[in-house]
C-alpha cells in the first residue's frame, strides 16, 4: 500500500480518536464540576448533522474530521466569555429551556482547573488502558537460547562442569526465555542451591550448584546484539554475538566506559578487540557522527556480568513471538510499560539537556509527521496480522498529546491553567479580555509553528529507521 495511504489511514486511526478522547476529558471535567456543556461535537464546524440530545448537550457531526470539540456555557476555544459575548449562550440556553445553567465564568478555579486537566488527564488514562489492553490481546515477547559463553576458572559453574555453547533452558523448573532472566533469577537465589536445566548437543541434564553472593571486581562484558547497515561496524566486519572485551588494548569493563572511548575519538581509527566463539579478533574500525549527531560505530550493545555462579551467559538465536497475558499479569505489565515510557521520555529530555542527542533529533513533528511515523507501524499491523503495533503507537502518541497539551503555553491547556494558578495567588481573575489575547497570541503562535512543522516533514519526511 501506498505510503501516504497509509499515513493517512494511521492519522485517521490513531490521531483522531486521541483528540476526540482529548475532548470527551474536558467533556466530563465539565460535567463533574457542574459546568452547562451545550455541545459535544465530532470534527469541527460546519455542522453537518445533530446526532441526539442528552441533557443539556447535543451531539453533533461535524464536515472536518480532524478531532472533536466541547462548547461550554461561558467559554471559546481559547478563553472565559466576556458578559457581552455569553448573551448568544443565553438565548441558546432559553430556546433549548436548560434550567439551572452554570457557566464556566461561574466555576472557581479549582472547578476550572479539574476541567482543564481533564482533557490531558484522560490521555493518560487512556494510553495506560491501551498497554493493559495489548498485553491481553497479545503483545511481543523476545525468546533467545541462553548460552553459556564463557566460565570463569574454579567457580560453581567450572565445578559442575559447565563449557562455553551449553545453552541454559530452566533455573529450579522455572523456564528461561533471556540472559537478563537468567541473571536475576541467579540474583534472587544468592548463596542457595539452584539447579539448572542444560542443552548440551542433542543431550538435556540437570545439575545443581551453590551460588556465592561472595564476588571479586565486576566485569561487565559488551555484548553485541546487533550490528546496523551503512555504519563504520558494518563495513569492519562485526557480528551480532561477537563479546567486546578491550579498545586499543586497555580492557572493557562497562557499556559506559566504552561509549565514552568511542565518542572522544570521532574520525580516529580504533582497534576494537572482539571475542567470537573461540577466536579473538582486533578489528580496526573509524567511529563518525550517526544521524542524531552521536558519535558511534553502529552496534547494538548489552550489558553482561558473569552470573553469582561464575558464568556469563548471553542471548542466541534470538526471536520474538506474540502471547497474551491473563487479566492480572496484564494489568501489571500494562502499568510496567505505561512507567517505562514516561521514564525513557525524562531519559530523552535529560540526555538532549546534557548535549548527548543532537537537536535534530527532537524535532517537532506536525500531525503530517505522525502520518509518516504511523505509516510503517501501520504496515507491520497489516503485514503480521497483529494489532500491537499501532495500538502500542496510539499509546505512545496519547501520553505525547497529554504531555504537549500539559506545557504551560497559552493557547493550550497547560497555558489556562497557568492562569487559573495565577488567580489563586492574586485572589482574582485576569480581565478576560487581556486573557483572551494572550491565548489567541498563543493561538496564532501554535498554529505558525504547525505550518512551519508541516512544511518541514513534507519537504524532509521523516526517516524512521533512524530513529529505531
Amino acid at each position: 500500500m501506498d505510503n501516504f495511504l497509509l499515513g493517512l489511514a494511521s492519522f485517521v486511526l490513531v490521531l483522531v480518536p486521541l483528540v476526540i478522547i482529548h475532548e470527551l476529558g474536558h467533556f466530563i471535567g465539565a460535567k463533574l464540576v457542574g459546568v452547562t456543556v451545550l455541545e459535544f461535537g465530532i470534527g469541527f464546524p460546519p455542522r453537518a448533522k445533530t446526532l441526539f440530545t442528552k441533557g443539556d448537550t447535543i451531539y453533533t457531526l461535524n464536515w472536518l474530521p480532524v478531532g472533536g470539540f466541547v462548547r461550554p456555557y461561558g467559554e471559546d476555544f481559547v478563553r472565559q466569555k466576556s458578559p457581552d459575548e455569553l448573551s448568544a449562550d443565553r438565548r441558546e440556553i432559553e430556546e433549548r429551556g436548560i434550567k439551572n445553567p452554570k457557566s464556566v465564568f461561574q466555576a472557581s478555579p479549582w472547578e476550572r482547573m479539574l476541567f482543564l486537566v481533564g482533557g490531558p488527564g484522560i490521555n493518560f488514562v487512556a494510553a495506560l488502558l491501551l498497554f493493559i489492553f495489548v498485553a491481553l490481546v497479545g503483545q511481543p515477547f523476545a525468546r533467545a537460547d541462553v548460552t553459556v559463553y564463557d566460565v570463569q576458572p574454579a567457580s560453581a559453574a567450572a565445578e559442575a562442569g559447565l563449557q562455553p555453547g551449553d545453552i541454559i533452558t530452566a533455573v529450579n523448573g522455572q523456564e528461561i526465555e533471556s540472559a537478563d532472566a537468567f541473571n536475576r533469577l541467579i540474583a534472587s537465589n544468592l548463596d542457595q542451591a539452584v539447579t539448572l536445566q542444560i542443552k548440551r548437543d542433542a543431550e538435556t541434564f540437570e545439575t545443581t550448584l551453590v551460588t556465592t553472593s561472595q564476588t571479586s571486581r565486576t566485569v561487565e562484558r559488551v555484548y553485541i546484539d546487533s550490528v546496523e547497515r551503512n555504519m563504520p561496524a558494518y563495513d569492519a566486519g562485526f557480528l551480532p554475538e561477537d563479546l567486546i572485551v578491550a579498545v586499543d588494548g586497555i580492557e572493557i569493563t562497562s557499556i559506559e566506559q566504552l561509549q565514552d572511548y568511542t565518542q572522544a575519538h570521532d574520525r580516529e581509527e580504533i582497534v576494537i578487540t572482539v571475542l567470537r566463539g573461540s577466536e579473538r579478533l582486533d578489528l580496526p574500525v573509524t567511529p563518525r557522527p550517526d544521524d542524531n549527531g552521536v558519535v558511534r560505530i553502529g552496534i547494538g550493545i548489552a550489558g553482561v556480568e558473569p552470573s553469582a555462579i561464575g558464568l556469563t551467559a548471553v542471548n542466541r538465536n534470538a526471536h520474538t513471538y506474540t502471547r497474551a497475558l491473563p487479566l492480572g499479569e496484564a494489568i501489571s505489565t500494562g502499568v510496567d510499560e505505561f512507567v517505562d515510557l514516561h521514564r525513557l521520555m525524562a531519559q530523552f529530555v535529560e540526555d538532549l539537556v546534557q548535549g548527548d542527542i543532537a537537536p535534530e533529533a527532537a524535532r517537532p513533528v506536525s500531525p503530517v509527521g505522525i502520518g509518516q511515523l504511523g505509516a510503517p507501524i501501520f504496515e507491520q499491523s497489516l503485514d503480521e496480522g497483529e494489532m500491537y503495533p499501532i495500538v502500542l503507537f496510539a499509546a505512545m502518541i496519547s501520553v505525547a498529546l497529554g504531555i504537549t497539551n500539559l506545557l504551560p503555553i497559552p493557547g493550550l491547556d497547560g497555558g489556562r491553567i497557568l492562569f487559573v494558578v495565577i488567580e489563586i495567588i492574586r485572589g482574582k481573575p485576569m480581565r478576560p479580555e487581556r486573557e483572551g489575547l494572550i491565548h489567541l497570541i498563543g493561538v496564532m503562535l501554535l498554529l505558525g509553528l504547525i505550518f512551519l512543522t508541516v512544511l518541514n516533514d513534507i519537504f524532509n519526511p521523516i526517516n524512521i529507521d533512524s530513529i529505531r
